[in-house]
């Protein structure tokens, strides 16, 4: 099947209009998006003054190509980020805390669907509670399909995300 696709891929290359040779527009870059409510959204980019800008759109939908955590400085003080890298029509950096249920929840997600499934593109959907004004909850889709994950207080975040990491390293490796 995948043979099948790379060939796919290899006419539609084939067939795509030279690109442009001269002055023109810059190639799409990776863009972050932020995924928490702080500015009266959902998740916001920055835009080139670094003000935030919120994003209308209600869901992502590409495909899960790279699982990281990363230590950064805010403000001073030492926080753990989950990058969850989206390739769509360019490269798209979902940033969240951690510890927040929105990282927990598409985790949890991740690490319930199979490397195969995560071939295939997914739609990610941030949903805010309707209970608590800062909680960002993150429900992800295969298709149609809500992939359901429960977690609680006795969750082993350590094993979730070493799965979650482990499906998605396999679903993009040869």
């Amino acid at each position: 099947m995948s043979q099948l696709i790379e060939q796919l891929r290899r006419i539609a290359d084939a067939q795509a209009p030279p690109k442009k040779l001269g002055f023109g527009e810059a190639p799409k870059t990776t863009r972050y998006v932020f995924c928490n409510r702080k500015h009266g959204g959902v998740w916001y980019s920055l835009n080139d003054q670094s003000q935030p800008v919120n994003i209308e759109h209600p869901a992502l939908t590409g495909y899960i190509r790279k699982l990281e955590f990363k230590e950064t400085i805010r403000r001073e003080e030492k926080s753990h980020k989950l990058h969850c890298y989206i390739e769509a029509d360019r490269m798209y950096v979902l940033e969240s805390s951690a510890t927040a249920h929105f990282s927990k929840g598409l985790m949890s997600a991740i690490a319930q669907v199979t490397p195969d499934e995560l071939k295939e593109p997914i739609t990610i959907h941030p949903q805010a509670s309707t209970e608590n004004g800062e909680v960002l909850f993150c429900n992800l889709y295969q298709g149609d399909r809500q992939v359901f994950a429960p977690y609680d207080d006795q969750t082993d975040w350590k094993r979730v995300a070493g799965a979650a990491k482990k499906n998605v390293e396999l679903a993009n490796s040869a």
